[in-house]
């Protein structure tokens, strides 16, 4: 019975691994997970080390969890992921047409500013902040209906 108990204790303990913990990271079909934003009293705030400027079905093909809706619209086209400095925060999806606005004008400042902006192709380019990263934060006046524009801040 010992003996059974040993083998037992011993194969538990061969399953560990040091996996990066990925629960939050992944949906139930494998494919990559993201956050969106939505109408709220409190401002969506990232510590943005990376942005991914990116088509939709490019996203979609890079296996990036697109929604149905924006999928769907003819109106969404191109999109913005931020990808936190923290690596257990989920990506956050920016898709609305005001928010993408204010991320572009930025993303052309950093460009003028000399930021290495990588095309991997014409429907995708990648923004690595390297080293540093940019706080955003993005909001929208609740009492605005659920087409109220968003409002993008900058913090370096």
């Amino acid at each position: 019975m010992s003996m059974m108990l040993l083998v037992l204790i011993s194969m538990m303990a061969a399953k560990k691994t040091n996996k990066k913990p990925i629960f939050g990271q992944m949906t139930l079909r494998a494919t990559k997970a993201l956050e969106y934003l939505k109408t709220s009293p409190d401002a969506f705030k990232r510590q943005v080390r990376r942005i991914i400027w990116i088509q939709k079905h490019e996203a979609e093909n890079d296996e990036w969890e697109m929604p149905d809706w924006v999928m769907a619209s003819e109106k969404y086209n191109w999109c913005a992921i931020l990808i936190d400095q923290d690596v257990n925060q989920v990506p956050l999806l920016v898709y609305q047409q005001s928010a993408l606005a204010a991320i572009e004008s930025h993303l052309m400042r950093l460009e003028r500013d000399g930021a290495d902006i990588k095309q991997v192709n014409v429907r995708r380019m990648d923004v690595d902040l390297g080293e540093g990263s940019v706080s955003i934060s993005l909001w929208r006046n609740p009492k605005g209906g659920k087409f109220a524009k968003y409002n993008v801040e900058f913090l370096e």
